[in-house]
């Protein structure tokens, strides 16, 4: 059964125990955010509601659970310690007796879309702009790769990892065809002769990965009889990996690779970066007012140019007006970019322009107007390293997709 709300009951002991227990500002003000029922019924919408069964974690303090977590940074034995002992974290999450334990919270948290927190996030920013702690005057945006949770890939890698995870799937679930190999023995052999070898030794390396490709083709072909859901997903991933090692292997570059069995969103980026030649991750993009984070999106591809526009009209939506200002780097310029933020009626367009500039657009770029807003840009350098250090946006604990987009919401 649902619950909807959580009662924070005195405790007639703690002034005598604790007398010079307080309860610091910042969680009185957030407490006072999440107070808001609309809210709490937002979220409500990812939590199913049956009439049998055991009473559910009410969903007011599942969503304490969300922001105390990504607030501290915690994992969920810490999440479910923290909130036994500390008397702070009890008050904000309104735990009366034992708190859930870890797997509990995990188990609820995993129900939330991403979506979902946007909504809650959108709501917050109406509550900000009525309070006049913003008006929407600026908007700027920028991209960062957040990387995901996964080991260094290579295609050797990936197809032991996919053969793994067959093995593990089949026998879990009792499905496992008489004869099914684990090759257990054989990849690690492979691998450790792989690593011993240098860079030079290209027929004994193209001789190893071929091994290994077709142990994943075995595995392959000896479970295509199973439908199971899981193992048809896990079979799919496999096969995607063995055909791009075929295609490196004759020479080509394969499209859209896959570079992990566990997150098969995960993409490479290559940024220029000293010392990271690649990134594993996805991109998102971060849009910001004066003071907060208004809007984010996930994209397993660059896609600056095209999510300016849509920055703006997310902007819109929020204010019920667009920017007096909008700051950029050069990525997001195009033409087509810069006329629709002038026809929105942003009037001042701090959008360096890519290649050669002529005469209009230099004196346009040597504007007072355009400098400041540009040193204004070069402060959402200074927010997504707070993020990536503090809260997380660097890389992706959680595991899957879903998970992907819940976890970006934490650092809003």
């Amino acid at each position: 059964m649902r619950i909807l709300f959580a009662v924070r009951q005195p405790n007639l002991f703690q002034p005598f125990a604790f007398p010079s227990f307080r309860v610091n500002d910042d969680y009185r003000i957030i407490d006072e955010v999440l107070e808001d029922k609309e809210i709490v019924m937002e979220l409500a919408k990812d939590i199913p509601d049956t009439d049998t069964g055991r009473a559910r974690t009410p969903v007011e303090q599942t969503l304490r659970f969300l922001v105390l977590r990504h607030q501290k940074g915690l994992d969920y034995r810490a999440l479910e310690e923290t909130l036994n002992v500390n008397l702070a974290d009890r008050w904000f999450c309104k735990i009366n007796g034992i708190a859930p334990c870890f797997k509990t919270i995990q188990n609820q948290l995993s129900l939330i879309d991403g979506a979902t927190v946007k909504r809650i996030n959108d709501r917050i920013m109406g509550e900000a702009t009525r309070r006049k702690l913003t008006r929407g005057k600026k908007l700027r945006v920028d991209s960062t790769i957040t990387k995901a949770n996964i080991h260094y890939p290579t295609d050797v890698s990936i197809i032991a990892d996919g053969i793994r995870t067959i093995v593990r799937q089949t026998k879990a679930l009792g499905l496992a065809p008489k004869g099914l190999r684990t090759f257990r023995r054989s990849l690690k052999q492979s691998i450790n002769h792989l690593r011993s070898l240098g860079k030079k030794a290209e027929t004994a390396r193209r001789t190893i990965i071929e091994k290994v490709a077709a142990m994943g083709r075995a595995v392959i072909n000896r479970t295509m009889a199973i439908t199971e859901k899981t193992i048809v997903k896990t079979r799919t991933l496999l096969s995607k990996v063995v055909a791009q090692t075929e295609t490196v292997l004759n020479g080509q570059t394969p499209n859209d690779r896959v570079v992990s069995i566990f997150e098969p969103s995960a993409r490479p980026f290559r940024k220029g970066k000293a010392g990271i030649p690649c990134e594993f991750g996805v991109e998102v993009q971060v849009q910001e007012d004066e003071r907060f984070v208004t809007n984010w999106e996930i994209n397993t591809k660059p896609s600056d140019v095209s999510f300016f526009p849509r920055a703006i009209e997310k902007h819109r939506t929020l204010f019920g007006k667009p920017p007096r200002d909008t700051a950029t780097d050069r990525g997001y310029w195009s033409p087509e970019n810069y006329a629709a933020a002038v026809a929105a009626g942003v009037k001042n367009v701090s959008l360096p322009k890519k290649g050669y500039t002529d005469r209009e657009v230099q004196e346009r770029q040597s504007t007072w107007a355009f400098k400041k807003n540009q040193r204004y840009r070069a402060g959402g350098e200074a927010k997504i390293s707070l993020l990536k250090r503090i809260y997380g946006l660097g890389r992706v604990r959680d595991k899957g997709e879903r998970s992907m987009e819940r976890w970006m919401g934490r650092w809003a």
